[in-house]
């Protein structure tokens, strides 16, 4: 007499319920019944008849112990109630659903540029590994218009979205499988994309030149040259100005409309962030604090005999906010924008140990280091990060050199 097959079982997650699904070839059944055991011990852990056609069989949430490795038999009942032999023993594992979802969606799916870089935060309770992952970009209709290559990077689960019409509304989404098999889904997320675009200034025009067989290339761009005698540090490739002052006074000549860009971090502050002047014209762009801890960035041009005033809206963010100020001055008429990057965190704590740390204790940007200790911080604030070509003279036991020519 033939047995039944029981069809491949993906890991699931034992606090819900889970339907195991058969394949059988002879008299038609109509009953079927699983027996469960824990593969660590063999004992029996369920074992459960049901009458039905259908060759199917759901086992209760909470029936068994998720982080555990079972073996699953099963056997059918035909007309007569004549038990087939049990099938061949299939392994399952149970795993808590891991966390999974989108951890940088701005407030109200709100994109101001044409460019997302979407994150994934995932945990496991059972430090059950993701594998591979897929992002998914699709329309107001949830038409699939991307699709992301096969990636496995698990310590940085994140893609960057590009090409983004304004004024257009998107879904997105991310597939993963973990390393046993346990499928994930963030579900479809919806954005709106709403940005301005000042690329007047960013523009390169080519010219051809048939006579010499070329195409001339000419941008709005100029380099300018720092001539002071302070030094500065770049790290995470930004200036850090926190108690200096940068000086350019020469090698360029801003003339009628103009467009500038200023990208900062720790501008929560009472200060003056930015001046610029020339024979005729100036401005000074700069910050206040008020009553109820909200900040408004100021803009003063000096115009004759008064003085040309422009406030943002009330801000609220943090230091690790990344803070995007654009100036804009056109036919004399000036515009001023603020846009937030919520929590700018390049840096992290460094974890070390033979577990991964738990997700309550970590921030986003932790790195975990797998070794057979026990596990133990090391503060961001603790250790140095060396970018140069030769390794550092006396580095502390854990600071990183990162070798750069």
């Amino acid at each position: 007499m033939a047995k039944p097959i029981i069809n491949k079982i993906q890991p699931f997650d034992a606090n819900r319920p889970y339907e195991i699904s058969l394949s059988w070839n002879g008299n038609r059944a109509h009953a079927n019944r699983i027996l469960i055991y824990d593969n660590g011990t063999n004992n029996l852990v369920f074992d459960d008849t049901v009458s039905s056609f259908a060759l199917k069989h759901t086992i209760p949430a909470n029936t068994l112990t998720n982080g555990k490795k079972y073996v699953i038999q099963a056997q059918t009942y035909d007309v007569e109630n004549i038990a087939s032999p049990l099938s061949d023993k299939v392994l399952f594992y149970t795993f808590e659903t891991p966390d999974f979802y989108f951890n940088n969606i701005p407030e109200n799916g709100k994109v101001t540029n044409a460019s997302f870089s979407a994150s994934i935060y995932y945990y496991s309770s059972d430090w059950e590994d993701i594998n591979t992952y897929i992002f998914y970009l699709y329309d107001s209709t949830k038409k699939q218009l991307l699709e992301s290559n096969i990636l496995n990077d698990s310590f940085d689960i994140s893609y960057n979205y590009r090409g983004l019409e304004n004024n257009t509304f998107y879904y997105i989404r991310c597939l993963g499988v973990t390393v046993n098999g346990m499928e994930l889904d963030t579900g479809y997320i919806e954005i709106s994309v709403k940005y301005e675009n000042p690329n007047t200034y960013s523009r390169i025009y080519s010219t051809a030149l048939p006579s010499q067989g070329c195409v001339q290339i000419a941008s709005n761009l100029i380099i300018i040259q720092y001539n002071g005698t302070e030094s500065f540090e770049y790290p995470n490739g930004m200036i850090d100005l926190r108690d200096k002052t940068l000086y350019y006074d020469e090698g360029f000549l801003i003339e009628d409309d103009f467009t500038v860009i200023i990208r900062g971090l720790n501008l929560w502050q009472n200060a003056d962030i930015f001046k610029m002047k020339n024979e005729k014209y100036g401005l000074t762009l700069s910050s206040h604090i008020y009553e109820g801890d909200k900040l408004r960035f100021r803009l003063l041009v000096p115009n004759g005999v008064s003085n040309y005033l422009l406030y943002s809206d009330e801000q609220i963010f943090d230091n690790e906010d990344l803070i995007t100020i654009i100036i804009r001055r056109k036919n004399n008429v000036y515009q001023l924008k603020v846009f937030i990057e919520l929590g700018f965190k390049p840096e992290g704590n460094m974890w070390y140990g033979l577990q991964r740390p738990n997700k309550n204790l970590t921030g986003k940007y932790d790195v975990w280091i797998e070794n057979s200790d026990n596990t133990y911080v090391v503060n961001k604030d603790t250790y140095i990060t060396y970018l140069s070509e030769f390794e550092p003279n006396e580095p502390a036991i854990n600071d990183i050199w990162i070798g750069s020519d």
